[in-house]
């Protein structure tokens, strides 16, 4: 009998480590026996659904950015996940047409554990790539994680008329610790704006709203008209304000213009990172960053309160 057991083991092992090498190739070499099986014991690596729906459920009801790799290759596309929403219930009533929507809350169909759905990628060519992609790996961010699901594109597909892209459940993942600068998300009902100073003919002064921040950096909202007035690498300077009071002013370095679909429209957001040349503005970055960090894990508190899901900070 503890032969038997022992080969079963060996089996599963076996097939998670063809699943991580299929999915991870770069990282083929590490994925030894025994790497297998302390990473499942220290939950580094997650083959079971029931342990992987969670990261999907905050991915959606958090709005968070997903990074999407195909096939492997080192181009980035970027996504998020949505809703797999039923289509309206038409019912004639004495002869009137009845239209009401069904009895479903949001990420309902996550727990079925048999689909993902994604909006369609950004730039808009991986969505092309997307449908000839032998395997598809997706990446979200905890606060001190980068969370890395494999899993395969299934077909294109329909949700109240809006395109999407409709894959299979992930069937292998793993945690990767300390892979950037946490970044806290800025939450909706928090009154986080920034004045950016222009340059003289390309730029205007500008006010925006802030995405995200780290220690390091943070990103804020462009419009399209406005992403051309960027430069990668050129230097800014910006107020950061908090409930309308000034709580830093720093100089920053673009490093990226993204373009990201959301559900109902395109958003483009510019990515700088923070000129800390004194103690006391890196001091007043990381009080913000504890100021919005609190803000986000109370929104997550209420959303998971209010949906009854275990959501993942």
């Amino acid at each position: 009998m503890a032969d038997e057991d022992n080969h079963d083991q060996g089996k599963f092992l076996e097939g998670v480590k063809r699943k991580l090498a299929t999915f991870f190739p770069e990282d083929a070499y590490s994925f030894t026996r025994q790497a297998v099986e302390d990473g499942l014991e220290r939950g580094d690596f997650m083959v079971k659904a029931s342990d992987i729906l969670p990261y999907l459920q905050t991915a959606l009801l958090d709005d968070k950015v997903l990074e999407v790799e195909l096939d492997g290759l080192t181009r980035v596309y970027f996504s998020k996940v949505y809703d797999d929403i039923p289509d309206l219930i038409e019912e004639e009533i004495d002869g009137e047409v009845i239209i009401e929507e069904p009895d479903y809350s949001p990420g309902d169909y996550l727990q079925l554990m048999s689909h993902v759905v994604l909006l369609p990628l950004e730039p808009g060519m991986g969505n092309l790539a997307m449908r000839g992609s032998q395997r598809v790996m997706i990446r979200l961010f905890t606060t001190s994680s980068a969370i890395e699901l494999g899993m395969f594109f299934q077909d294109m597909a329909l949700v109240r008329d809006l395109p999407v892209l409709r894959l299979g459940f992930p069937v292998i993942a793993r945690q990767v610790r300390g892979t950037r600068a946490f970044r806290a998300k800025v939450p909706a009902d928090l009154d986080f704006s920034l004045f950016v100073k222009g340059k003289r003919k390309r730029r205007k002064d500008m006010e925006t709203r802030a995405v995200d921040i780290s220690a390091q950096g943070m990103a804020f909202t462009i419009s399209k008209t406005e992403q051309k007035s960027f430069k990668e690498d050129e230097n800014i300077n910006v107020q950061l304000i908090i409930d309308g009071k000034m709580v830093a002013k720093v100089n920053c370095t673009v490093r990226h213009i993204s373009k990201i679909r959301s559900k109902e429209s395109i958003d483009y957001n510019c990515g700088v990172q923070f000129d800390l040349r004194t103690r006391s503005i890196a001091a007043a970055i990381e009080t913000i960053v504890a100021t919005v960090q609190r803000a986000h894990l109370k929104e997550l508190s209420d959303l998971s309160e209010e949906s009854g899901l275990e959501l993942i900070v």
